[in-house]
């Protein structure tokens, strides 16, 4: 038989337990577990906060992790991602063709520009009166891509932890309090050149 304690061998007429030769074992392992279970108010106060603290510690540990991954409940639901382009940088500037099948090629168009193997983001808009304009696709938060677009308010939004920002690059809505930079664009050959 296993008790909570140890094994309990019948040797002739005896019984083992932890090594002592007892005549009535069941006596023996309720005597013995009951007065192991007996805690002083002491103990009990110990062992309860240490119960506590362990439970509170992996609660607050979950919330780190899961507040950390891009999987974020508060991400933005009614927006659009935006195009995205692939641009290469060449002495500090980044052209992107303008032609018919380009993202920005019609007004009132935007696109995300990923450069550097996708360590590198900008976005850009192509706006009602033909002109160009170049910000930070970087989020000023935590460093997440601003890949989303929300028509209905004209806001840039970063999926990770739905910081909004404005046409131009301002914070709109935070967790984000610093505005995206902007880049000087020009046109050239048919193509629009960002300078970083």
């Amino acid at each position: 038989m296993t008790s909570y304690f140890s094994t309990v061998f019948r040797i002739n007429s005896f019984f083992m337990f932890n090594g002592k030769e007892v005549l009535d074992y069941k006596e023996y392992i309720f005597t013995n577990f009951e007065s192991k279970m007996k805690l002083s108010r002491r103990e009990f106060f110990v062992k309860s906060v240490s119960a506590i603290a362990v439970v509170s510690a992996s609660g607050l540990m979950t919330t780190i992790i899961n507040s950390c991954t891009n999987n974020n409940p508060t991400a933005p639901s009614n927006t659009t991602p935006l195009s995205t382009i692939q641009g290469t940088v060449v002495n500090n500037e980044i052209s992107v063709s303008l032609g018919a099948s380009s993202p920005i090629a019609n007004k009132n168009t935007r696109a995300l520009v990923l450069y550097n193997n996708g360590a590198g983001a900008i976005i850009v808009e192509h706006n009602s009166d033909d002109s160009y304009k170049a910000i930070s696709g970087i989020c000023t938060h935590q460093g997440c891509i601003v890949s989303e677009f929300e028509g209905s308010s004209n806001d840039f939004v970063c999926p990770c932890h739905n910081s909004r920002f404005d046409l131009n690059g301002q914070v709109v809505q935070g967790p984000a309090s610093t505005n995206l930079a902007g880049y000087n664009t020009r046109i050239e050959n048919n193509s629009l050149i960002i300078t970083l």
